[in-house]
Parts: structure tokens; C-alpha cells; sequence
């Protein structure tokens, strides 16, 4: 059982991380400076000078620190919808278990033990339901003796066992969720984001704005759960102070039952000539293909919704939307050329992946979902599971997945719980983005921008 504290005790990891860059390079490729478009700004300059250090000995008891180590094998686990409302996310776990096939086809990852392991994913689907999630993440726990949860979909699916696995001392690690609830890392060290905060998101947003029209006035249609509300807070609290307003506001419930129509249509009726939608799943380009065609806003979607997948439900109407960018997209014809996305197709054809599930922009952070657990596994000091989180909490290093050139990857576990805190601004056109804004890295200053 962990012991809940308000304030983490204890010293840095002193890794060095040389092996960093061994899964960034055969997971997606070397660096290439020059391939980044734009310029990059950092709002904090230099890498991470201590991070959390859990100490098992202090922190848990009954600690099954190797649980689901067996051989030279690493069982892990992970919970997405295949079903409801959110099935479009399994494709995410479709490109985490790719990664795996990957891993394995490539003889395993080898830890500073001198070993090389190799990985059984184990997968549940609770199809986005929060009330189904505590049971199965249970079995994967004390049942099938996993190592650790990677990749779980959801916010509030993740927020229902949240206390469980904290208690149990069992990682869950490059959550598929940027909630900013992640940012509380000093009572929950065992939960790691594998995206960036959705504050930080809209944030980013709010930044553009400020340049592109000082004066916007906002439509803002949010998910009614803690994944649309960090949204909501975040923007209200980056226009403070601004003349920028939000003139309508509109909370839509995915589980309900029903489409966005009703908010979309109320939204519409107001004077706003900024739409932000808030919304992840097929809500999301559902609510785009809603908008009236009397109403053209510049319209803002959720990272979660920027896919080629997702946006080719949306009727056309995906032409000209506006969003923050933190990775490649291999669909982008800008981005074809990049090393790291060449890498990631040659690898994740290998793997099983199609070409359409290659472009349609899901696949893509399931792969780099696991290829963050990597980095834990193979800088980690003693391969178990406190070790594994202490070198995810003290990490700087070039990139993981399909992370772009300029976005740094920086982790100091007290103080920044933030893997990653960098976007360019980028507008759909065609099939790929034009660069609206360039990169910016807001680095540790994440948890600053939740409401």
C-alpha cells in the first residue's frame, strides 16, 4: 500500500540517460535538424536538475517491484475502448501493439542489466466507460501479474483506478490522455502522461489568438466530463486579462446518447467568429460536419481530433481547421520526407500496419505511447518498477515516437511531470497542416496553465 504524501522526499536518479536515443532512433528514425519547419522558442531554457525519486522502501508496502518480469519477458497491460462510442481510439492500441510486435521482431529492449526483454501486451476493453474500467484494470493487476498499464485510453477511465494503482505501486505509464489531473505527480508518482497537458494545449491556442485576432469572440463547445472541462478552465484562464471573450459556451455528454447537434446549432446563433471544439471521438468531426454552412468561424479542434481518421468524418468540413501540433503527421506530405516518419513506416509496415492505418493519425501515438515505456525500461538504474518510473521522471533526451524536431522532452518529476509542454500552430489544408505558428516549448510551466 502506498503511503500518500504531500510532498516527495528523496534524491534525483542519477542516470545519465546515454541510451536515450536508442529507441527514439529505431523506433522513428534519427534527428534531423533541419527537417523541422519554422523557428522554436523555449519559455524555459535547460534540462531537468532533480525528479521525484520514489523509494519503495518508504512509499509501498507489500511491493512486487519485478511483478510480471518472467525470464527475459515484460508483461504489460492496457484498457481502450474497442467498443462504444470511442471505439475509434483501439486504433491507438493497435499502434502500441504494433510497437510491441516491433520490439520483439527486433530481438527486445535491452535494460542496463545487460539483458535484452522482450514484451506480452495484454488487452481489455472497457469501451470508455469509467464504471467498467476498475474491474479490468484489477485483473490485469492481480491476475495476469502485469508489469505495468501502458497506453490506457481515457481521462476518466484513467481516474477510476488512479487510486488503486497508486496504492498497489504499479506504474501507468504514457497515459493516452492529457488531462491536467496527470500534472499532480508528488501524490500520484506512479501515473506519467504520454501526451502534453490539454492546458498547455489551449494555451497554445489562446497564444495564437492573442497575435491573430486579439478581439475573438469564442464559441466554445467542451466534453461535460474532466477531459472538456480542462479545456474549458484553461482557456478561461488565458483570456484573462486579454480581449478575447467567450460569447457562448455550450457542454456536450458523449455518454448520453446523442450528437452534438443541439450545442452545435446553439453556438451557431451567437455573433462568435472563433469555434473551439473541446471534443474527442466521432463527436468531434461529427460536431464539424454539424456546423451550419451559414456559419464560418475559425474553428479550433482538440489534438484528439486532428487524425486523418477522425477528420475524414467530418463531411469536408475539415478543410481550414486550426490545431496545435506537438508530432508528425506521416499522412502530411510535408512531413513525408522527415527520417523519423520514414522510419516509423519501414518499421510499423514491418510490424503489421497498414498504410491506411500508417496515415490516419491514431496508430501514430499508440506507437509512441510504448515507445516512452521503452525509455523507462532501458535507462532505468534497477529494472523494476520504481526504477523503470524513476528514470521516466528524469528525462531529457531529443524525442520519443513521432515527437517533432524543436519539441523538447523534458522531465524533472517534483517540478515538471510534463514530457511534453511544445506546439506549432498549424491550419488543415489538403491533406497535411501549413504552419500557422512555429513551435513553442513552454517548458515546466504545464501545471501554470490548468483553470
Amino acid at each position: 500500500m502506498m503511503r500518500h504524501r504531500t510532498r516527495r522526499v528523496g534524491l534525483a536518479t542519477t542516470a545519465a540517460l546515454l541510451a536515450v536515443v536508442t529507441l527514439a532512433a529505431t523506433a522513428c528514425g534519427g534527428r534531423d535538424d533541419d527537417s523541422g519547419s519554422g523557428s522554436t522558442t523555449t519559455a524555459k531554457e535547460g534540462g531537468s536538475s532533480s525528479a521525484a525519486f520514489i523509494d519503495p522502501s518508504v512509499d509501498c508496502t507489500d511491493y512486487q517491484g519485478t511483478e510480471g518480469i518472467n525470464g527475459d519477458t515484460i508483461k504489460i497491460g492496457t484498457v481502450r475502448p474497442a467498443s462504444g462510442t470511442y471505439a475509434i481510439y483501439d486504433q491507438v492500441t493497435t499502434g502500441l501493439n504494433a510497437w510491441v510486435t516491433y520490439v520483439n521482431q527486433s530481438g527486445g529492449l535491452k535494460a542496463k542489466d545487460g539483458k535484452s526483454y522482450k514484451l506480452e501486451l495484454i488487452k481489455e476493453d472497457d469501451a470508455y466507460d469509467p464504471a467498467k474500467t476498475p474491474a479490468l484494470v484489477k485483473k490485469l493487476v492481480e491476475q495476469d501479474k502485469v508489469f505495468a498499464l501502458v497506453g490506457d485510453i481515457g481521462t476518466e477511465p484513467n481516474l477510476s483506478v488512479r487510486d488503486y494503482l497508486n496504492e498497489k505501486c504499479v506504474p501507468n505509464i504514457a497515459l493516452a490522455t492529457g488531462s491536467t489531473q496527470w500534472g499532480n505527480n508528488k501524490q500520484y508518482p506512479w501515473y506519467i502522461a504520454g501526451l502534453p497537458s490539454y492546458a498547455t494545449e489551449a494555451h497554445a491556442w489562446i497564444e495564437y489568438l492573442k497575435e491573430s485576432n486579439p478581439k475573438a469572440k469564442i464559441a466554445l463547445l467542451y466534453q461535460d466530463d474532466d477531459f472538456g472541462q480542462a479545456y474549458e478552465k484553461a482557456i478561461k484562464k488565458a483570456i484573462k486579462g486579454t480581449d478575447i471573450t467567450i460569447v457562448a459556451e455550450q457542454g456536450f455528454n458523449p455518454l448520453g446518447g446523442t450528437t452534438p447537434e443541439a450545442a452545435v446549432t446553439k453556438l451557431s446563433q451567437s455573433d462568435a467568429d472563433t469555434f473551439i471544439v473541446g471534443l474527442g471521438g466521432t463527436p468531434c468531426p461529427t460536431s464539424l460536419k454539424l456546423k451550419p454552412d451559414t456559419w464560418n468561424p475559425a474553428t479550433i479542434v482538440s489534438v484528439t481530433c486532428a487524425g486523418k481518421t477522425a477528420l475524414s468524418l467530418a463531411g469536408g468540413k475539415d478543410q481550414g481547421v486550426i490545431a496545435a501540433q506537438a508530432t508528425y503527421d506521416p499522412s502530411d506530405p510535408a512531413d513525408a520526407q522527415v527520417p523519423a516518419v520514414q522510419q516509423f513506416r519501414k518499421d510499423a509496415t514491418a510490424a503489421g500496419l497498414t498504410e491506411q492505418q500508417i496515415d490516419g493519425g491514431i496508430t501514430g501515438p499508440g506507437w509512441g505511447f510504448g515507445s516512452l515505456f521503452g525509455l523507462g525500461i532501458e535507462n532505468a538504474e534497477t529494472l523494476d518498477r520504481a526504477g523503470v518510473m524513476n528514470a521516466l521522471w528524469s528525462l531529457d533526451t531529443d524525442s520519443f515516437g513521432l515527437v517533432r524536431d524543436g519539441v523538447t522532452v523534458i522531465t524533472d518529476g517534483t517540478e515538471d511531470p510534463w514530457a511534453i509542454e511544445g506546439f506549432r500552430i498549424v491550419q488543415r489544408e489538403g491533406d497535411g497542416w501549413k504552419e500557422l505558428s512555429p513551435i513553442t516549448n513552454w517548458e515546466g510551466k504545464s501545471n501554470s496553465f490548468a483553470g
